[in-house]
This record gives C-alpha cells, sequence and structure tokens, in this order.
C-alpha cells in the first residue's frame, strides 16, 4: 500500500492547509481500510485526560508488526513494537503524559488495539492524529482522529453604577473567563439597551475571555431594574443565567401625603409626609411654607409635619424639600382650612358600605336564582324520564273481565214508597172557614205510613228497613202539623203529608 509523504519542514507551512485534503484523496485511493476504527472527533478538557480509540477490526488473519502514532504533520508520537516495546519519541508527547491503554494493561497483548491515552492535557495538543498499522502481508492501514482541547469558563456579571444622565453608558457587565472556544453571551431586558463584547486572552494558554458590557441611557426608573446575562458554551448542558440589579445614582423625587381635604378649625394631630424616591437615600429633609410664615402649631420631625392643632395658621402651601449626594428634590401641597368637619367623607364611606351591601344581596339573589334553576331542570328532567318511562312500559290499568263485573255485588238501592190515599188516613180531613179563606185540611189522628211492596223477590225486612226510616231527616216531623181543631168541617180539600213541607 502506498504510504503518505512526510513533508520537509521547508515546505511544511505552505503545504499545511492543504494536508486535509491529501489525507482525504489518501483515503480515497485505498490509503485507509475500512477495518481500522477510529473516531472522527475526540473532545478532551484541558488539564484532564483523554483517549483515542483506535482498532483493528477482527476477522483478519494479518500479523501486526508495528503501531505508530503520529500527527499529520508527520511528527511521530508513539510507536509500539512487539519485540522493542513502546516508544515516544517526541518529547512533547513523553511517557509522562502518553501511554497505549493495551500496552499498559499487559506486555503481551495483541497490537490489534492501539487506543492511545493523554493526560494532562495541553492546547498545543489540540490537531489531527493518525493511527496506522503496520500488517503483514497486506501493508499500512491507517486512521484518522481530530483531537479538540476545550475549556470550560467561568462566569460572573455585575452592575457598574452610574449617575442619570443624557448619554448612554455601560450600566453592567459580564464576564466568561478561560474558555475555550470563546463564550458567547447575550442580553435579557425590558429597557431596551444595546451590549458590546470583547475578547481577550484567558488565564489559560489558548484560552479566551469574553467581556459583554450592557449600555442604556440612565434615568431614575431604571434604578433596581434587573437585566440577566446568558453565558452559552459547548461545555454547557444548558445557558447560565446571571441577573443583575442595575444601579442608578438620581436626585430625590418627592410627593407629599397625608392632606384628606377635611382639615377644620380645631382639629388635632393632623400629620403631613414626605415621600422620597431616590438613590442614594436622602441626607436631609426641609419643611417651609409658600408664605414664609411657619405655623407656630406645626412640628417638624424628619420626613413628617405633625400639626398639634389646625389653625387658620396652617391655612398655607407646605414644602418639602429632600436632599441626597446627587442633588435635591421638592414638592408642595396646598392646605385648605375649613370652618367645620366635612361630612362628604361620611357620605361616600356610607355610599361605599351600601355599594358594598348591595353587591352581596344582588349575589345572593343571582345564587338563588341559579339554584332555583337548577332544581326546576332537575324536576323537568325527572317529569320527563317519568314520561318516557310510561310511554314505554306497559298500561298499568288493566280493566276487569266480564265474570268479574257479573260478580260484583250490588248497591243497596232506597226503596220508594207509595203516599197513602184519602181512604187510608185515620182521621178526616176538614175544610174550615175563616176569615181569610178556607183552611188547610188535616188529618185528624196521627199519620201512618205503610211500606208498599215494590214487587221485589227475596225481599227481607230486616233491622236494616227500620234504620233507613229511622235516619228520615226530623225536619219532617218539627213540620208536622198537629191535630185539626173541631172548626175544620169540610172534607172537600186536603193535602197529603208531603206538601207539609
Amino acid at each position: 500500500m502506498a504510504r503518505a509523504a512526510v513533508l520537509p519542514p521547508s515546505r511544511l507551512s505552505p503545504t499545511l492547509p492543504l494536508l486535509p485534503l491529501l489525507l482525504l484523496l489518501l483515503q480515497e485511493t485505498g490509503a485507509q481500510d475500512v477495518r481500522v476504527r477510529v473516531l472522527p472527533e475526540v473532545r478532551g478538557r484541558l488539564g484532564g485526560t483523554v483517549e483515542l480509540p483506535c482498532r483493528l477490526l477482527p476477522p483478519t488473519s494479518e500479523r501486526v508488526s508495528q503501531v505508530t502514532w503520529q500527527r499529520l504533520d508527520g511528527t511521530v508520537v508513539a510507536a509500539f513494537h512487539p519485540s522493542f516495546g513502546v516508544d515516544f519519541p517526541n518529547s512533547q508527547f513523553n511517557k509522562e503524559r502518553l501511554s497505549f491503554v493495551q500496552a499498559r494493561q499487559d506486555t503481551n497483548a495483541d497490537l490489534r488495539d492501539a487506543t492511545l491515552a493523554f493526560r494532562g492535557l495541553r492546547v498545543e495538543d489540540e490537531g489531527n492524529y493518525t493511527c496506522e498499522f503496520a500488517t503483514f502481508p497486506n501493508g499500512t492501514r491507517r486512521g484518522l482522529t481530530w483531537l479538540r482541547v476545550t475549556a470550560q469558563p467561568e462566569n460572573h456579571a455585575e452592575a457598574q453604577e452610574v449617575t442619570i444622565g443624557p448619554q448612554s453608558v455601560p450600566v453592567a457587565r459580564c464576564v466568561s473567563s478561560g474558555g475555550r472556544p470563546p463564550a458567547r453571551i447575550s442580553w435579557i431586558s425590558s429597557l431596551g439597551g444595546e451590549a458590546k463584547d470583547i475578547q481577550e486572552p484567558g488565564p489559560q494558554p489558548g484560552t479566551v475571555t469574553v467581556i459583554s458590557r450592557y449600555s442604556l441611557v440612565p434615568v431614575g426608573r431604571a434604578d433596581g431594574v434587573k437585566v440577566t446575562c446568558k453565558v452559552e458554551h459547548e461545555s454547557f448542558e444548558e445557558p447560565i443565567l446571571l441577573p443583575v440589579s442595575l444601579s442608578v445614582r438620581y436626585p430625590p423625587e418627592v410627593s407629599i401625603s397625608g392632606y384628606d381635604d377635611n382639615w377644620y378649625l380645631g382639629r388635632s394631630e393632623a400629620m403631613l409626609t414626605c415621600d422620597v424616591r431616590s438613590n442614594p437615600e436622602p441626607t436631609g429633609y426641609d419643611w417651609s411654607t409658600t408664605s414664609g410664615v411657619f405655623p407656630s402649631s406645626a412640628v417638624v420631625q424628619g420626613s413628617q409635619l405633625l400639626v398639634h392643632s389646625v389653625d387658620r395658621m396652617v391655612n398655607t402651601t407646605f414644602i418639602c424639600t429632600a436632599t441626597n449626594a446627587v442633588g435635591t428634590g421638592r414638592a408642595e401641597q396646598l392646605i385648605l382650612v375649613r370652618e367645620s368637619p366635612s361630612t362628604a367623607g361620611a357620605g361616600a364611606t356610607g355610599g361605599i358600605i351600601g355599594g358594598i351591601i348591595a353587591a352581596i344581596i344582588a349575589t345572593a339573589v343571582a345564587a338563588t336564582g341559579v339554584l332555583i334553576c337548577r332544581q326546576q331542570q332537575k324536576e323537568q328532567r325527572l317529569q320527563g324520564a317519568d314520561e318516557e318511562e310510561e310511554l314505554e312500559g306497559p298500561p298499568s290499568y288493566k280493566p276487569p273481565t266480564p265474570k268479574a263485573k257479573l260478580e260484583e255485588p250490588e248497591m243497596d238501592m232506597p226503596r220508594y214508597h207509595e203516599l197513602p190515599t184519602l181512604e187510608e188516613r185515620s182521621g178526616p180531613l176538614l175544610l174550615g172557614a175563616t176569615g181569610l179563606g178556607p183552611s188547610l185540611l188535616v188529618p185528624t189522628g196521627p199519620p201512618v205510613v205503610e211500606r208498599v211492596s215494590l214487587g221485589l223477590e227475596d225481599e227481607e225486612e230486616d233491622d236494616d228497613e227500620e234504620d233507613f226510616l229511622d235516619k228520615i231527616n226530623p225536619i219532617y216531623d218539627a213540620l208536622s202539623y198537629p191535630s185539626p181543631s173541631d172548626s175544620y168541617q169540610s172534607k172537600d180539600f186536603f193535602v197529603s203529608r208531603a206538601m207539609y213541607v
């Protein structure tokens, strides 16, 4: 098999960029056999240990006479001979840093595994390495591996204190130190600033330090706002997020609180408070009035102004001035003193309470309505289910059979009785004459009512019939007339007992 020519040192530099292409050409022409297994790229941490795998795949009857590792520029790194043992001809790659894994474990090991271990990895160790098997009788077989040396950077971020101003200045800085390759830095912010990165040599040879500065126009509202530095590197499983709270120095921003528009004559212990937002904190407060006359009942207590008793001198405009290392700020508050307390606040409070009560009642009514609607819907569903069940099921009423109808007992019917005739009455009916006209004829003796047979078969005369007669309404007896007097002499007119009522 053809071997790659080693270029002389005088011609190495101009042709070094073309060596990877030359190696690919040799691979295509058969210089590298597919039976040599290597990794195309191996990453090692700076200062750490890494292994470059290289194996001659079985089955094969070839005999390995020697294994050699060399850099792409022709520098021999390590050699392993069955008879002469291991050799590291280059002082940069000595036996303190390199070793054959199989030879280290077994001196009589098969040379088909030529895995090479690096210890104390350096930046200059990075490059392309060729694993070469000298075999008999088929010649040399090769595999190429690219060794990459990486370094994980150390990261931190900090705010840069600035003073409010019109020009954009750096307000935060993020540093990723000693990375290989260089880290990538970006900023996450809602303030709309801009970032600028620079690179510097890292603490170890071959490493890079990236410094990113985040800039914006400093304003008071930016003080205390958090921005985030995002660092990305191939050695990180996830990006590193570093939050930073900005620090912008600005003069006090002042406002006054405590006035409720109900300061009246005689009110006691009224108070105003000077509210300040600033960086740094205020170093002093000053209270004054626009009229230049300070009420005698007012007492200054730092950021507060206490009025023991409101009088007409308090009817003025108070001024609070706050000072810090950057500057001063001030605010004014006009006080209107009333003759008597205002009831507007009470009315407003009552309105608020009434509104709350009305809201509660409305909520309760709405909830009740919802419950009623749900109950009605539930009843409708149940009623619909019952109707469906009635429609689907057989009729619950069954008419009696004809035989059963015949066997039903007959109801007792009242028996009718005929009224007695004139001849049957026990006494004569007399017609009397009075001054008012003819008199009714009445029986001379007690009335007699006889039962008349209706021709019913198997008629039973028992106590039930007598009970029936006894149940006649007693009003008929009360309406019965007594025996007629002797003045009734005529028998031409009569009235039956049925007409007495």
